[in-house]
């Protein structure tokens, strides 16, 4: 811009030196007194409006210069991190553009590809974030992990906006580390899933993953199984011992049902006293089997005058039913016939019952 300032210099020395020698050839020409007055004097106006014309001119781009290098110290200043690519090659970063990525200078990323600055992990997840798009599409969001070499993993919201850099067709990417931002939203997610006392899976987790498995059921043409588990005299223990006691016994009962299950079961707490055991890939041997094992091996909660016992109830997808709300309502009824049938035992929906 500076170099622009010192050319105008240079034009207006040559238009004003030009200007004299009109006036005095002006002077020379074979014209009226008054003619030559009056050019004389269009000629000065004409010169001083020039004059006028070039200092505002070059007071305007003084000031586009100025705000220019202010906004070049908010960029190279900027708590949030700024590049400028082109097809991945790095052109501009700003400071903390730098330190985002490990580096101590801006400068030190200047004609660094994306490949050359990130992991292969990190570019992996950067690459899969970011959908192919044209160089001069508007806007564009990327979510994408950075990955240290001490395995830490870092969360970056980046924004990429089509811009002309010394005109040419670039990207400016402003990034930022969000990653105490994602913690505290998968926190309050994991809360919203998972029951507070036990940190099992809730009900609202339970339905979600029964409408999952239901779904995975059908496209497969597989068969699954749901259990009702509900405590014996847990209503006795809570008025005996007091619901700390009770509490507690409620933790005991859901580590011993996660020991129970395979890997590929889900067990939660629907709510109070009563468990719902998920099965996956399932046939009625299967939920036989586990049944059989949570009833066989129920270890002493409390004491030989309280002990707690479990009833429950099985339904299978799809003989029994093959939506959510039937499936569901079966086992509890299968659930309740068990405890009608003296509790401590299991009980498939039978339809003659």
């Amino acid at each position: 811009m500076s170099f622009f300032i010192k050319k105008i210099n240079v034009l207006l020395f040559i238009l004003v030196a030009l200007a004299i020698m009109e006036l005095f050839i002006g002077f020379e020409a074979s014209k009226e007194t008054w003619e030559m007055i009056v050019t004389i004097v269009v000629q000065i106006l004409q010169f001083l409006l020039f004059i006028m014309l070039m200092a505002l001119l070059r007071k305007v781009i003084r000031q586009s210069v100025d705000k220019e290098k202010q906004y070049q110290r908010l960029l190279d200043h900027s708590p949030e991190a700024i590049y400028v690519h082109r097809k991945g090659i790095i052109v501009y970063s700003n400071e903390a553009g730098a330190k985002l990525f490990g580096f101590k200078e801006p400068f030190e990323l200047i004609n660094l590809h994306w490949k050359e600055i990130l992991n292969d992990k990190s570019y992996e997840s950067l690459r899969s974030s970011s959908e192919k798009y044209e160089m001069d599409q508007q806007f564009k969001i990327h979510h994408f992990n950075l990955y240290d070499e001490d395995g830490t993993v870092r969360y970056i919201e980046a924004k990429s906006t089509y811009i002309l850099f010394d005109g040419e067709p670039a990207r400016e990417v402003i990034a930022r580390d969000v990653t105490d931002q994602e913690k505290n939203s998968q926190r309050l997610k994991d809360l919203s899933y998972l029951d507070t006392l036990t940190q099992l899976p809730n009900r609202r987790s339970l339905l979600e993953r029964l409408n999952q498995v239901i779904e995975e059921s059908k496209q497969n043409n597989k068969s699954f199984g749901i259990m009702f588990v509900d405590l014996d005299g847990f209503k006795q223990i809570n008025d005996t011992y007091g619901h700390a006691k009770g509490d507690f016994l409620l933790k005991q009962v859901s580590e011993y049902l996660k020991l129970c299950i395979k890997e590929d079961d889900v067990v939660g707490r629907f709510g109070g006293d009563e468990f719902i055991i998920i099965l996956p890939n399932a046939v009625q041997t299967d939920c036989l089997s586990l049944a059989k094992k949570i009833i066989d091996n129920m270890p002493l909660f409390i004491s030989e005058s309280n002990q707690v016992t479990f009833s429950i109830g099985i339904s299978l997808y799809p003989q029994d039913g093959n939506d959510l709300d039937t499936i569901m309502k079966l086992a509890d009824n299968a659930m309740y016939n068990a405890k009608k049938r003296g509790k401590n035992n299991f009980q498939f929906f039978d339809i003659g019952t």
